[in-house]
């Protein structure tokens, strides 16, 4: 299995949850991904690309087509597609691997001009899923059913996993998310790694860890869309479609 790259110029994207009642934005992932293949970037799919936990199939099979065609074009063109597993599509691993389109791996470290960087969808960090995976599968399918009934409900819980996360105060790491991602952060930037990329947790952020090394989130593509840059060795957040860089906190 391919886990290691080199590449000098990449693009990260997470949580598309293509299928979902909340998601809207296949016309902004196509404009992105066009745009990024003109410009001769690769492109990892950094989790969550497709949502079969909370899907509507009819919604699924209308949004997957124009986005699968350019990264067709991205492999015809010579660059390189992965897509990293994560816990909304863990159980599509071997139907992705099969149809050829991507390079299917659980985590993808990359090499970019003189640095290394891991990426990962980062569900495996995430206490409540780690700890009750049973409880946290019947919580996302019940939440599935909320959104369909309402998909502005996603709205609410996002503002308030935030309001929750200043009430804690000051904390280092993304605001609303578990303290055990900048923990895992910081332990696998110590193993050679000059920046980690999770997805999953949908806040998108930058933090500074120690010598230099960056932990970046991409957020979500339910609400304001980010990607991160890997520019021969160089990592950014930036927001789409303005490509505003985000400055860490």
């Amino acid at each position: 299995m391919i886990i290691s790259s080199r590449e000098d110029r990449l693009v990260v994207i997470s949580d598309l949850h293509l299928g979902n009642p909340f998601c809207h934005s296949k016309r902004q992932i196509v404009e992105f991904l066009a745009n990024a293949i003109d410009e001769g970037y690769s492109i990892c799919i950094n989790g969550d690309g497709l949502d079969i936990a909370q899907t509507s199939f009819v919604q699924l099979t209308r949004e997957i087509p124009e986005v699968f065609g350019q990264l067709k074009r991205a492999t015809r063109k010579g660059q390189h597609v992965f897509y990293c597993i994560g816990n909304h599509d863990i159980l599509l691993q071997h139907l992705l691997d099969d149809w050829g389109l991507f390079t299917v791996v659980p985590f993808l470290n990359v090499q970019s001009g003189n640095k290394r960087f891991h990426i990962q969808h980062g569900h495996d960090y995430d206490p409540f899923y780690t700890n009750s995976p049973g409880l946290y599968e019947f919580a996302t399918h019940v939440a599935g059913y909320f959104l369909n009934l309402s998909p502005d409900l996603y709205r609410v819980w996002i503002a308030f996993e935030r309001f929750r996360g200043h009430l804690r105060g000051r904390q280092r790491g993304i605001i609303a998310e578990p303290p055990s991602f900048i923990e895992a952060a910081d332990e696998i930037c110590q193993r050679g790694f000059d920046g980690v990329i999770f997805g999953h947790t949908h806040h998108p952020g930058v933090v500074e860890l120690a010598e230099g090394a960056l932990y970046v989130n991409t957020g979500s593509w339910l609400l304001r869309p980010h990607f991160a840059e890997i520019n021969r060795g160089q990592l950014i957040l930036k927001s789409w479609p303005e490509t505003s860089p985000v400055a860490p906190s």
